[in-house]
């Protein structure tokens, strides 16, 4: 039987876990909002990658509580996240290097991505892909960090829609690095209480990242019609 205070942590996290689902819609709807101001070329393939997110965890939380399985959606999670942030970030980086060694990092995610399920049996671990994802996501926010470092432009950061990016993904992805790493070992500990602690801070840095992805499609929408206007 579980005693108050785990029960209290697992309806708080259960909370704290639809709200980062319904999180999403966030930066869908100033996506929709901000259309005609996106870059006509990408803002397709933003919306595109932010619906697929949404449907996915939408699936992934009615798997979890009506077919007590969601272990599928959760693979295809991690590679759209990946998928779509690595694209980003391909945009973002303007040197051959930082490209190359963002495809090196992407290309070892996606085998470690591929064999981790073949050792497994698709039991849903995913430690090393995690661990993976999460070298490769922070590695390109720290290699932007250091692009505008060099480069000194005249722009006040809270305005650049990649560092906001950026701050979201270093935030999220070391905040939650421990998270899958360590939910395993913890499961065969028995250590329950723990467990959903860590899913509460993993809920709560995920409502953050969706919240500043939003704001950086506003700033990235902003920029573009101020570029419009002093082309007249």
């Amino acid at each position: 039987m579980p005693t108050l205070d785990s029960t209290v942590l697992v309806d708080i996290a259960k909370q704290l876990n639809i709200l980062a689902v319904v999180a999403y819609l966030v930066p869908i709807a100033v996506c929709i909002r901000r259309w005609p101001h996106l870059a006509p070329p990408t803002r397709p393939l933003i919306l595109t990658a932010l619906g697929i997110s949404l449907l996915l965890n939408v699936l992934s939380e009615v798997g979890r509580q009506v077919w007590n399985t969601n272990i599928l959606f959760i693979y295809f999670i991690t590679w759209t996240e990946t998928l779509f942030l690595g694209w980003a970030y391909y945009q973002a980086l303007h040197t051959p290097r930082s490209r190359q060694l963002l495809g090196g990092a992407a290309a070892v995610f996606g085998l470690v991505a591929l064999a981790e399920p073949l050792m497994h049996g698709f039991s849903g671990e995913q430690t090393y892909t995690r661990t993976a994802q999460s070298i490769l996501l922070i590695g390109a926010a720290l290699a932007y960090f250091e692009q505008v470092l060099h480069e000194l432009r005249n722009i006040r950061l809270e305005r650049d829609p990649m560092f906001l990016v950026s701050v979201g993904v270093t935030l999220y992805y070391s905040g939650t690095l421990m998270v899958f790493v360590l939910e395993d070992s913890m499961q065969k500990q028995h250590q329950i209480s723990q467990i959903w602690i860590m899913y509460i801070i993993q809920a709560v840095l995920s409502i953050m990242l969706s919240g500043l992805i939003a704001w950086a499609l506003h700033h990235a929408a902003r920029r573009t019609q101020e570029h419009f206007n002093r082309s007249f």
